[in-house]
């Protein structure tokens, strides 16, 4: 979880960036892209995180991922031996499961692109 906080905090919780893609690797495993921009809209990084052993999920597709208001960035968290992602900040499993996109699975991993 420290590597997931460090993220978070380097990336300033990802406010503002652009979630890109999101891959389905099987049924229980999704890739996500999100890619960060300086103020031109020019790509500056890209990170992607993998998440394993998913246990629920409310995904959007892809078309639509470019529209979506990142103003209150990401949320990533561990609770009960479990990883949830969501769209806006939270805290909480509960945050989680009211996002209008989240992930919540057994194992994930992070990759800066």
């Amino acid at each position: 979880m420290e590597k997931i906080t460090a993220l978070l905090e380097k990336y300033e919780d990802f406010k503002y960036a652009q979630m890109r893609w999101i891959e389905e690797i099987s049924d229980s495993s999704k890739v996500i892209t999100i890619v960060v921009q300086d103020d031109d809209g020019e790509d500056l990084s890209s990170v992607k995180v993998t998440f394993t052993g998913i246990k629920e999920e409310r995904i959007l597709v892809n078309s639509v991922l470019g529209y979506l208001d990142m103003g209150f960035g990401v949320s990533m968290i561990k609770e009960h031996g479990l990883f949830g992602f969501a769209l806006g900040s939270g805290t909480a499993m509960l945050h989680v499961r009211s996002a209008p996109l989240y992930i919540i699975s057994t194992g994930i991993t992070i990759e800066e692109v």
